[in-house]
This record gives structure tokens, sequence and C-alpha cells, in this order.
């Protein structure tokens, strides 16, 4: 090819090349339109937050008294540790429309701005406020005063949040468009894959001398199945954290589902009292074909969040 001909022909692409149109990093046109329907909300970093609390844990340590000719000198000061309850938002709300549920919640978004839950009359009332923005970022505000920043994805469908007020800033979770309602206990037999994954703290210990046995925490992760009889019994097997170790577990019972898309599982007594099984397992379908989990390990406060998909 001559030089000539080689020269017109890289021309004439750097012209096309500076003809296209620029690639564009925006998204637009979202609106508050688009945030329309019933959510399901997780607090993914419930289970964290609540750890993190529990190991640092402020206080002071009570130290032993001496006997001093007669006269006993009592210890200092009394070792205290203070433990997080949720403070609300979208998980722990009496105003969610599926009841109060540590990590977990149920809203419905109108599309005008208006977020609905069930006020204390116990019918659905305004309990908040949102604004999309067109750059498909959002902030949302509930009348019991907590505020959030978020992010619009899948055209709505999902919506991350993060908690932006003084009472408990960083808290992270998501809302996912779900069913507006469910068939209640009973139908066809449905198999549910899950998983969770968290740690469960134990408190400092405050003996009466001495120096307070610090916090601890211990990890609790299951990956498992649910099969659903369709008459009100489950079954569930899974492979649990156990001490050191992973074991294979089972264990059956009786479950409920509400028209609001709750779950609730009820172990049966052999099964309550091993530490392989939570001590509660609640959670909300999204769809026939997956859910969000919470789930409370044996003998602790903490919640633990996870999924459940079906099979």
């Amino acid at each position: 090819m001559k030089l000539s001909r080689l020269t017109y022909i890289l021309s004439g692409l750097m012209i096309l090349g500076v003809g296209l149109p620029r690639a564009s990093f925006a998204i637009t046109g979202c609106s508050n339109a688009q945030l329309t329907g019933t959510y399901d909300a997780q607090i993914t970093s419930a289970n964290l937050m609540n750890t993190l609390t529990m190991l640092n844990g402020t206080g002071t340590t009570t130290t032993g008294g001496t006997t001093t000719g007669g006269t006993t000198t009592t210890g200092g000061t009394t070792t205290t540790t203070t433990t997080t309850v949720n403070p609300g938002g979208f998980g722990n709300n009496p105003a969610s429309l599926s009841g109060q549920t540590p990590g977990l919640g149920r809203y419905f978004f109108d599309g005008n701005g208006n977020i609905v839950g069930l006020g204390t009359n116990a019918l659905n009332t305004t309990i908040g406020t949102y604004t999309v923005n067109t750059d498909c970022s959002a902030t949302l505000k509930l009348n019991s005063g907590q505020s959030f920043f978020a992010v619009l994805a899948n055209g709505g469908a999902r919506i991350l949040f993060i908690e932006s007020d003084a009472s408990a800033p960083g808290i992270v979770g998501e809302l996912d468009l779900a069913e507006n309602a469910c068939v209640t206990t009973g139908g066809a037999p449905q198999n549910f894959a899950f998983s969770f994954f968290g740690s469960a703290a134990t408190a400092a210990a405050t003996p009466t001398t001495g120096t307070a046995t610090p916090a601890a925490a211990a990890l609790k992760a299951a990956i498992g199945s649910l099969s659903l009889d369709g008459n009100g019994g489950f079954t569930i097997r899974e492979w649990a954290t156990g001490t050191g170790n992973v074991q294979l577990v089972t264990a059956s019972g009786t479950y409920t589902i509400t028209q609001d898309c709750s779950i609730r599982l009820t172990f049966a007594a052999s099964a309550t009292g091993t530490a392989n099984f939570p001590a509660t397992f609640r959670g909300l379908l999204v769809n026939n074909n997956s859910g969000i989990i919470a789930v409370q390990p044996v003998a602790s406060g903490d919640t633990v969040t996870g999924v459940f998909v079906n099979q």
C-alpha cells in the first residue's frame, strides 16, 4: 500500500472517531415514580454493628477492696457494658407492614414521595418521605427521626441505603421490590436454599472483685436447604458452624406464612436446645423464588441476616 493511500485511510478513521458521540457516564431520568410498590427491607450491617458495640463496650473495672485494722475499704468502680438496641429505621420498626422484626421490615412507597407503614392504630399511614433525584440518588426520611442516603438500582427494583442521622450513622441495608401479598400457609410444597453469616457476642462478665472478663464473639454461619410441605410443616438440613468445626445437622418443625409475606419457623422441642439452630428464624418473601431472612442465635440478642432462594 502506497504511503499516500495509507495516510488518507488513517485520516478518514480519525475524522470518523471525532464524529462519534462521547460516552456518557452519568445516569439520568430517575424520579419518585420509579420508587413505587411494596419493598422488603433488610439491615445487612445489623450484626456487625451489634457485635462491634458489644466488643467495644465502655465502662470501668471493679477493683477489689482491702481490710486494714478491721476497716474494710471497698473497691473502686463498677464495669458497665453498653449494648446496642436497634434504633429502628427500616429494621426492627413497629411501623413495618409485616410487624416488628429485628433486621427486617416491609413498607409501601407510593410513587409520590410518601413511605407508608402501620400507625399506632394498626392502620396504614404515612411514616416518612423520600425524594429521588434525576441521577438515581435519593434521600429517605422517617418520621421517627432516621434519615438515609440511597441509590436506585435495577430500574428501582432495588435500593441501597446508608443511614446518615446522628443516632446510628453508617448502618447499611437494602430495599427489594416485593409482592404486594402472599398466599398464606398451604399450597404446593417449596424448597429453598439459604445462607447466613455473622457472629454472636457474649457480654463481658462483671465480677464483684477483680477484673471483668472481656466480651468475646463467636462465628455463626450456615448454608442449607429448607423444605416446606405446604401444610405448615418444614424440614431443614444445614451445614453450620459448631465448636471449632462445621457440622451437618437436621431439624423439623412448623412454619407460618402470612398475607404480608412474612415467614416464621418454629423448631420442634428437640431442635431448639441445640446451638446449631437459631432461637428464631424469620423471613420476608420477595417473591415465590427468593426472600430475605433474619436469625437470632440461641442465648444471644444479636441478629444475623441472610438470603434464601428457590431450589
